[in-house]
């Protein structure tokens, strides 16, 4: 027997099953096996001796073939005895004998073929029945299988149902709370409001009451002066006096008619001026009055993105010599002022939230046309104004690039980046600054990739946050990809990053080591209530051969539900849950819908990159550069270029074909409210569910409050349908 070296134990018992599991298998067949198994080659003696070791040899010799087995032959009848044939005397007997006996052997040939035929057909129907009731099997075992998948989802729709429910009476609950406190504070502020009018009143009344105290002691001190003149001058004629003391009395009728009048309209002011800010400022804050406003305070959000208004604002207060922020409000209402005729410009107050006279604009606009060449300073700042970013360059310490698009939606290689995420220079330096200067962390709407993370996305990841290879300085380039400016950061701090990542995201490159449990949370950014829970994932990125461990939280809109997304961020110490979500959500309020948004701008881009058209800003600008324009024209066409550049890039793509007369009419005219808090003021479209072009308003409304607009006072500007 031979020998068998350095076989490992589970080589030799998969030899010995397959050989007893199939002993006809020979030594070749089953070295050729444990090769296209195992990858091991063997040889056949050594298959051999562990075959002989565990007497599983078969017997030496051929092996009996099996034969088919045969149907039993029908019973033929014996010939008796031998029977002598004589060749010329009994020949014809022999042949018919020889004739009978071949009739014989067809007809038992015959009857066998019909034997092997039944016998066929009854194991033919043996095996249709046996697959009949297989099927039957399976088919009785899928309808037990969708009727509990069924009742899974019903009850899952039920406790979804149950939840929603009871959001909503939270919510209700919470609605009514807050109109009551509202109610309260309305009151509050009509009470100080009339009681500082009633305080007034009397300080003015004891004023008066004291003035006419002084009235009558030089009354009677003229009655007595009078009473001690001379004889002679009693002697005078009755007449002259009466006309004098008659004269006295009218003047002093006159003076004081003349108080009382000047002390109502003084009181009826006062008591105006404290209503105004008791409308607009209650003890807690907030607005407790919604105010009215006119639909073009979109062209108002428009441009504080473009921030024209406060560069125009600055380029005047320069040669008046005025401070700029005491003028911006001023500044504003001329440069909106022909939105709005003499009876409507009030409406125009909802944009700016402070009145002024007439008197005093006209006075202001006087001023500002006696400049000496300010209209070419403005159409400088408008024709920047509207100059569009299509992404910027982050110069890393160690000289890696990473593109970003101009509205931070993610990294990209430079040419693969859509013209539809161009953004205002203005816009995208504010982010900049606030990302790569004041050290806030960087949110980007997704992660770079599809299927494995993009190598512009990872090196972010990898070196954002390296204390030698964070960002060194940042170049903004236009759509042609031609350099804009140049952003040096002297700082150079490290780079936190915040992004979304989808479920089917990164599969084959990412490992899931932790998911928590959901809680439901209150997330102020969006006023939603959303399921988060801690994660743990690590990124992989195989043609690098390197790795990085992420945390952040899953988003569920409903405990039963999958989770929609991922908020991860590169921080080693996040921030918690809720101020993770608040981050994510204050820059992408809505994830889904902006999902969709941004697949289809992506594939867009793709199949129309030669033939895309860019902001036509050029035939603006020959208008805005005739010679001797005037300022108020100049304002006017810039209002155009607000409403062009608002259908061109927060608009569904059809209407840039589109009228301005017939956006106007569609979307301008409609009626709003203002609600001003603390730390924002939300504008409320006031609109009813079955109006025409409600989906299209609802997508103008999601691309504002992707940008993060923000007021003069820092307060933030938001959007939102309020049905009647």
């Amino acid at each position: 027997m031979g020998v068998v070296h350095k076989l490992k134990p589970e080589v030799i018992k998969f030899i010995v099953e397959n050989k007893q599991n199939d002993p006809s298998l020979s030594c070749r067949a089953l070295t050729q096996l444990v090769f296209d198994k195992l990858q091991i080659k063997l040889s056949k003696s050594s298959a051999n001796a562990i075959i002989k070791e565990n007497n599983l040899s078969m017997p030496i010799g051929r092996r009996q073939k099996h034969k088919k087995k045969k149907f039993n032959m029908p019973i033929l009848p014996v010939i008796e005895g031998t029977k002598a044939i004589t060749l010329v005397a009994g020949e014809g007997k022999v042949k018919a004998e020889s004739a009978s006996e071949e009739k014989r052997i067809k007809e038992a040939e015959e009857w066998a073929m019909k034997l092997q035929i039944d016998e066929r057909a009854k194991a033919e129907e043996r095996l249709r029945l046996q697959k009949q009731k297989s099927e039957n099997e399976d088919i009785k075992k899928k309808a037990e299988e969708a009727e509990l998948r069924f009742l899974m989802e019903e009850a899952a729709k039920l406790n979804a149902q149950k939840e929603a429910e009871k959001l909503a009476e939270a919510k209700a609950a919470e609605e009514v709370q807050r109109k009551a406190e509202q109610e309260r504070l309305a009151k509050l502020a009509a009470e100080e409001a009339e009681k500082l009018a009633e305080a007034k009143a009397a300080e003015e009344a004891e004023k008066l009451a004291e003035a006419k105290a002084a009235e009558e002691v030089q009354r009677k001190a003229e009655q007595e002066r009078l009473a001690n003149v001379s004889e002679d001058d009693a002697r005078e004629p009755d007449e002259e006096n009466a006309a004098q003391e008659a004269a006295l009395r009218a003047e002093k009728e006159r003076w004081a008619r003349l108080a009382e009048e000047e002390l109502k309209a003084r009181q009826k002011q006062e008591k105006e001026e404290v209503v105004l800010k008791k409308e607009d400022f209650a003890p807690s804050g907030q607005f407790s009055q919604n105010k009215l406003c006119s639909g073009l305070i979109f062209f108002k959000a428009l441009d504080c993105l473009m921030g024209c208004s406060k560069e125009i604002n600055a380029a005047i207060c320069k040669e008046l010599g005025q401070p700029p922020d005491d003028f911006l409000n001023l500044t504003e209402t001329l440069i909106f002022r022909s939105l709005f005729d003499n009876d409507n410009i009030p409406e125009f107050w909802g944009l700016i939230a402070k009145p002024y006279p007439r008197e005093k604009l006209d006075n202001y606009s006087a001023q500002v046309r006696q400049i000496k060449n300010i209209q070419p300073d403005i159409v400088k700042i408008i024709s920047a104004a509207f100059t569009e970013a299509r992404g910027a360059k982050v110069h890393l310490a160690d000289g890696d690039i990473i593109n970003l698009d101009g509205q931070l939606h993610s990294t990209w290689p430079t040419e693969n980046i859509p013209y539809d995420f161009s953004s205002s220079i203005y816009e995208l330096k504010n982010n900049l600054n606030k990302y790569f200067t004041l050290g806030q962390p960087l949110v980007l709407f997704s992660a770079g990739g599809y299927d494995i993370p993009s190598k512009d996305f990872f090196g972010l990841l990898l070196n954002g946050s390296s204390a030698g290879k964070c960002p060194a300085n940042v170049t903004l380039f236009g759509n042609n990809l031609e350099e804009l400016q140049s952003m040096p950061l002297n700082d150079r701090k490290k780079l936190s990053l915040i992004f979304g990542l989808w479920p089917w995201q990164f599969t084959s490159s990412r490992k899931v080591k932790k998911i928590g449990d959901f809680e439901l949370k209150h997330i102020e950014a969006i006023n939603q209530d959303l399921y988060l829970a801690e994660v743990e994932i690590d990124l992989l990125r195989a043609a690098l051969n390197q790795s990085i461990t992420l945390k952040g939280c899953a988003v569920k809109t409903a405990q039963a539900e999958k989770i929609r997304m991922v908020i991860l961020s590169s921080d080693p110490q996040p921030l918690d849950l809720a101020q993770l979500a608040e981050a994510y959500l204050g820059c992408w309020p809505n994830f889904e819908e902006a999902f969709h948004d941004f697949s289809r701008k992506i594939e867009l881009f793709a199949y129309n990159n030669n033939t895309q058209k860019f902001f036509p800003k050029d035939s603006f600008e020959a208008k805005l550069m005739e010679p001797g324009v005037e300022l108020e024209k100049i304002f006017v066409t810039y209002i155009k270029m607000l409403e062009t550049y608002l259908r061109w890039h927060f608009f569904p793509a059809e209407y840039r074909e589109k009228d301005n007369l017939a956006t106007s009419d569609l979307f301008y005219g409609l009626p709003l409210k203002l609600e001003v808090g603390q730390s924002g003021v939300v504008v409320k479209v006031e609109v009813a569910k079955e109006y025409q072009f409600l989906k299209d308003l609802e997508y103008l409304i999601c691309r504002l409050n992707e940008r993060q607009i923000r007021l003069t006072n820092s307060r933030r500007l938001c959007f939102e349908n309020a049905f009647k």
